[in-house]
């Protein structure tokens, strides 16, 4: 009997590790939970869509916070940005200079 219950309350901490941990201490709200559960499963289309809605929507100050949180989180990472930026920039100047500079 104490068996089957070290194995349900290993079942429920399981399943709270599942989770994304920047989602541990978002509010328990339902709208929030299907956001949360469509980020986990890579349904980013559906974050995209429904989590600006949400945080106009909420009256929660917390839950618009933790749907806006979730739509930062797909968005470039401004660093990356700038280095694919400055990549392209470099082989657009190097094939300049090798185009120009050597005689056809």
């Amino acid at each position: 009997m104490a068996d089957e219950t070290d194995t349900s309350s290993e079942k429920e901490t399981k399943g709270d590790t599942d989770r994304s941990p920047f989602t541990q201490d978002f509010p328990d709200d339902p709208d929030l939970q299907l956001l949360v559960a469509a980020f986990e499963q890579g349904r980013y289309d559906i974050v995209r869509a429904r989590a600006p809605k949400l945080a106009q929507t909420t009256d929660n100050p917390e839950v618009a916070k933790a749907a806006r949180e979730l739509r930062r989180r797909l968005d470039a990472d401004p660093l990356s940005v700038r280095l694919l930026l400055a990549t392209l920039l470099l082989l657009v100047v190097l094939t300049s200079w090798a185009y120009f500079a050597h005689p056809h």
